[in-house]
C-alpha cells in the first residue's frame, strides 16, 4: 500500500483572508465582461453617443441619441446595454427625468419591434421612426396632445429616421476606403455626421465654439486634399450650414464652401499649398464680410487648424484609435468575408490537385499493367484458327518456337507495309500449316484490331494527360488566387505599380511569293502580374491554312497565360491539343518573350522557334534553345532562357523564314544588326524586311517572314509614377 505522509504546519488565522479572495473571484466570474467591448472603439462610440444625445435643435428636438444608439449597438446585447446606459445618463443630466423616461420607453419599444416581433420584419429606419414617437407619447398625453407638441413629435420622428440612414452609411463606409467616384452617399453621410458632432460640441459654448470652428476648417481641408474641389466645397457648405444653425450666421456656409473649393484647386501641389489656399480664402472673405477686426481671430483659428492638418501624417494611427467608430465593424466584416473566400478557394484548389494526382496515378498504373501486344496477338490467332486444327499439337507444342518466329515474320511484313496477298511466310510455315490462308487473314485482322486499339489507347492517354495538366494548372491558379484574396486589392495594386521599364514594339511581315496571307501570327499583351508577353508562331506550310494554325496556337497561349497557368503547363497543353485536333501531321513553332518590367528581366520560351537576338551597346547576342515544334512529339522539353535587360536594349524575334533569305549565310541578320545603328523598333523591323528582299535576289521571298522588335527603356522615378 502506498504510504501517506502529512505535514503539520503552525496555526495561522487565514479564514477571513481566504473568504475575501473567494468572494472577489466569484465577483469577477459573475462580471464576465466581453473583451471586445473594452476598446478605443467603444470609448469613441460612447463619446459620440453622449454628444448626440445632448444635441437639441431649436432647444426641443433631440432625436439623434436614440438613432445613434440603435445603429452603433449593431444588435449586440452588451453594446445595447452599455450604450443605452450612456444615453440614459446623458439624457437625465441634460433633460431631466421626463426626457430620460421617454428615451427609456422608446428603447423598450425599439427592442420589442427589432428583436421580439418576427412578422412583419421592419427595416431599422422604420423601427426607429416608430419607437421615438411611442416613447414621447406620455409627454404629449400630459399636454393633452397640443397641436404644437404633435407637430414637434412628427418632425422629431422624421429627423430620427433621416439620422438613422446617415449613421448606417457612416458605419458601412470606412473613411480610408472612400472614393469620390463610388461612395458619394458615404462621403456626404460622413460630412453630416461630423457636422452634427460639431453642432453638439458648440452647444457647450465658450472655448468649445472656437474648437468646433477649427475642427470644421480641418475637415474641409482634409476633404480638399482627399477628394478635390467639388467634395471640399460640398463639405464646406454642409459644415457652414451646421455652424449657422447655432447662431454664427449662415454666411459661413458660403465662406467654407469657397475656401474648400479654392483649397481643392491647389490639391495637385501638395498639402502645404492646399492649406495656403484655404487660409487665403477664409481671411480674404472674412475681411470682406466683417472688416479688419475679424481677421486676427479668423486667422488664428484657421492657423491652428492648419497646424493639425500639416501634422496629420505624424499621428494618423492615434487619431484612428480615438475615433474607431469610423467603420471598424465594416472593415472587420469585410476581413471576415475575404478570409472565408480565401479558405474556400484554397479548398477547391486542393480538390483539383487531388484529382490531378488521381489521373496521374491511373495513367502510371495502366502503363505498368499493359500486356505486351505480341502475346495478345498469338492468343487471338490461336483462338480463331489453330484451336480445332489437327496439327495444333505439332505447331504449338513440338515446333512452338518456329511457329512463333513465323508469326513474327508475318507481322514484320505487315508493319513494313506489304499487302496480305504478297506475304507467303517462311518455308517451314508454307509446308506444314494446313490453314495458312486462314492463318494469314487472321493475323492481318488481329494486327489491324491491335493497331486500332493502340491508337485509341494512345489518344486516351493523351487526353488523360491533358486533363491532368489542366487540373494541376487550375489548382495552382486557385492557390495563388487565394493568396491574392488574403493580401487584398490594395496590396496587389501597389505591387503592380512598381514599373521600372517600359517596352516599345515594332512589327513587320512579308508573305511567301505573291500570297496575300502570311502564315505567321504574332501577339503582345500585358499579364495580370504586371509582366508583358510577346508571342510569335509559325504554322506548318504557308498561306491561310498555316495562318489559322499559328493563330490558334497563339490565341490559346494568350488565354492560358492570362488565366495564370505556368509556362510548362502552357506549352504542354498547346502541344497536346495540336496533336488531338487532327489525325494528320500538324505542328507549329512557338516563340514567347516574357518581360518583367519591375525587375528588368526577360525570359525566352522557344519551342522549335528560330533564334532571337539581343543588341546593346553595339554588341549582338544570339539566344536560342533547340527543340522540335509543337504537335510532333508527346513530351516537349522546355528550356527557358533568362536575361537581364539594360536601358535601351533591343530584342529582335523572327520566324525561320528569315534564314531562307540567304541560305549560304545563316548569320546575316546578326551581322546586319551589329552594323546598324537604328533604335526605333518599327524602323528596325521594316529595315530587316527590306534587307530580306534585297538579299534574296528575287522579288518574291522563299518563305513567310515576321520580325518583332522590342525596345526596353528604363523609366525615371517621376515618369514611372506617372505611367503606372
Amino acid at each position: 500500500m502506498p504510504e501517506h505522509s502529512s505535514v503539520i504546519e503552525p496555526y495561522v488565522r487565514v479564514r477571513k483572508t481566504r473568504e475575501k479572495k473567494y468572494a472577489k473571484a466569484l465577483k469577477m466570474r459573475r462580471l464576465n465582461f466581453p473583451a471586445g467591448l473594452i476598446s478605443w472603439e467603444t470609448a469613441g462610440a460612447c463619446a459620440a453617443l453622449a454628444l448626440l444625445t445632448n444635441l437639441r435643435l431649436m432647444g426641443e428636438l433631440a432625436p439623434f441619441g436614440l438613432a445613434f444608439w440603435a445603429v452603433a449597438a449593431r444588435g449586440e446585447r452588451y453594446r445595447l446595454l452599455l450604450y443605452g446606459l450612456i444615453a440614459l445618463t446623458t439624457a437625465f443630466i441634460s433633460g431631466g427625468i421626463h426626457f430620460a423616461a421617454g428615451m427609456f420607453l422608446a428603447m423598450l419599444v425599439f427592442g420589442f419591434l427589432r428583436y421580439k416581433l418576427s412578422r412583419p420584419r421592419l427595416p431599422l429606419i422604420v423601427i426607429v421612426g416608430l419607437a421615438l414617437p411611442a416613447g414621447m407619447l406620455p409627454v404629449a398625453w400630459l399636454s393633452q396632445f397640443h397641436t404644437y407638441d404633435v407637430l414637434l413629435l412628427v418632425l422629431e420622428a422624421i429627423l430620427a429616421m433621416l439620422s438613422t440612414a446617415v449613421f448606417m452609411q457612416v458605419y458601412r463606409h470606412p473613411p480610408a476606403k472612400l472614393a469620390p467616384d463610388k461612395h458619394i452617399e458615404g462621403i456626404t453621410s460622413w460630412i453630416v455626421f461630423l457636422g452634427l458632432l460639431l453642432l453638439a460640441l458648440m452647444q457647450g459654448g465658450g472655448i468649445l465654439t472656437q474648437v468646433s470652428h477649427g475642427l470644421a476648417r480641418l475637415i474641409v481641408m482634409a476633404a480638399a486634399l482627399a477628394f478635390g474641389p467639388g467634395m471640399a466645397a460640398a463639405a464646406g457648405a454642409l459644415l457652414g450650414f451646421f455652424l449657422g444653425i447655432q447662431g454664427v450666421g449662415f454666411i459661413w456656409a458660403g465662406v467654407l464652401a469657397f475656401a474648400g473649393f479654392l483649397a481643392g484647386l491647389f490639391r495637385p501641389y501638395g498639402k502645404v499649398f492646399t492649406a495656403v489656399g484655404f487660409l487665403l480664402a477664409t481671411t480674404s472673405l472674412s475681411l470682406y464680410i466683417s472688416g479688419w477686426e475679424s481677421v486676427p481671430m479668423e486667422a488664428a483659428v484657421t492657423s491652428a487648424a492648419i497646424v493639425f492638418f500639416l501634422l496629420g501624417p505624424v499621428f494618423p494611427e492615434r487619431l484612428q484609435a480615438l475615433a474607431p467608430f469610423v467603420g471598424q465593424g465594416a472593415e472587420d466584416e469585410a476581413e471576415k468575408v475575404r478570409e472565408l473566400t480565401a479558405v474556400r478557394i484554397k479548398d477547391y484548389a486542393l480538390v483539383f490537385r487531388e484529382l490531378a494526382a488521381a489521373f496521374q496515378q491511373v495513367a502510371a498504373l495502366e502503363k505498368r499493367e499493359k500486356e505486351p501486344p505480341m502475346a495478345s496477338t498469338v492468343e487471338a490467332v490461336v483462338e480463331r484458327v489453330c484451336k480445332f486444327c489437327p496439327s495444333r499439337r505439332r505447331c504449338w507444342e513440338k515446333d512452338a518456337q518456329r511457329t512463333y518466329n513465323a508469326m513474327l515474320r508475318v507481322l514484320a511484313d505487315l508493319n513494313s507495309g506489304q499487302n496480305i496477298r504478297e506475304i507467303k511466310g517462311p518455308d517451314f510455315f508454307v509446308k506444314i500449316c494446313r490453314k495458312k490462308d486462314d492463318f494469314l487473314r487472321a493475323v492481318h485482322l488481329v494486327h489491324e484490331l491491335e493497331s486500332y486499339q493502340q491508337n485509341c489507347n494512345m489518344r486516351l492517354e493523351e487526353g488523360r494527360e491533358l486533363m491532368t495538366i489542366q487540373l494541376a494548372g487550375l489548382s495552382q491558379i486557385m492557390l495563388e488566387l487565394s493568396k491574392e484574396v488574403r493580401q487584398g486589392v490594395g496590396e496587389m495594386h501597389q505591387r503592380s505599380r512598381h514599373q521600372f521599364f517600359h517596352v516599345e514594339i515594332g512589327v513587320a511581315q512579308a508573305a511567301k511569293g505573291d500570297a496575300d496571307v502570311c502564315g505567321d501570327y504574332y501577339s503582345y499583351l500585358e499579364l495580370r502580374d504586371g509582366k508583358q508577353a510577346f508571342i510569335l508562331s509559325d504554322g506548318m506550310g504557308n498561306g491561310s491554312k498555316a495562318h489559322q494554325e499559328s493563330r490558334s496556337a497563339v490565341q490559346l497561349v494568350e488565354q492560358l497565360l492570362l488565366a495564370g497557368f505556368r509556362n510548362e503547363a502552357v506549352v504542354r497543353t498547346v502541344n497536346t491539343i495540336l496533336q488531338l485536333r487532327s489525325s494528320e501531321e500538324n505542328f507549329a513553332t512557338l516563340d514567347v518573350l516574357l518581360v518583367d518590367t519591375e525587375h528588368g528581366e526577360a525570359e525566352f520560351l522557344k519551342i522549335g522557334a528560330a533564334p532571337s537576338y539581343l543588341r546593346h551597346s553595339g554588341r549582338v547576342r544570339e539566344i536560342k534553345s533547340p527543340s522540335v515544334p509543337l504537335g510532333i512529339l508527346n513530351d516537349v522539353e522546355l528550356k527557358p532562357v533568362k536575361i537581364t535587360l539594360d536601358d535601351d536594349a533591343l530584342i529582335v524575334m523572327a520566324t525561320d523564314g528569315i534564314f531562307e533569305v540567304l541560305p549560304s549565310q545563316p548569320d546575316w541578320l546578326k551581322k546586319s544588326l551589329a552594323s546598324h545603328d537604328l533604335h526605333h523598333p518599327q524602323v528596325l523591323a521594316d529595315e530587316v524586311i527590306h534587307q530580306s528582299r534585297l538579299l534574296s535576289g528575287r522579288p518574291e521571298l522563299r518563305d513567310d517572314v515576321t520580325v518583332l522588335v522590342c525596345r526596353a527603356k528604363r523609366l525615371k522615378h517621376k515618369i514611372r509614377d506617372l505611367v503606372s
